[in-house]
């Protein structure tokens, strides 16, 4: 069973939409699935990378909230700017 998708859009520049014209042509997909394998492999570096800063502050004494992991930051919400709202 495959995992579902998200109908997610965006505009791009002409060299991407080459780019991935491109690469959907050499290899026999289509451009979706080309973009699709490319933002994949994208958040699976991110999600690596914060893996290995959460080990390197755990491994220093380091609470991995010091960098914006706390429990009321689930991401919902913008940055506040500077000052707290009442």
């Amino acid at each position: 069973m495959s995992v579902p998708l998200k109908d997610f859009r965006l505009g791009i520049t002409e060299s991407i939409d080459i780019m991935l014209d491109a690469q959907a042509l050499a290899f026999g997909k289509d451009k979706a699935a080309v973009a699709r394998d490319v933002l994949a492999e994208w958040a699976k570096r991110k999600a690596h990378e914060h893996k290995v800063i959460a080990r390197r502050l755990a491994a220093n004494g380091m609470q991995p909230e010091l960098f914006g992991d706390e429990t009321e930051d689930d991401g919902s919400r913008p940055a506040d700017a500077g000052g707290r709202r009442k």
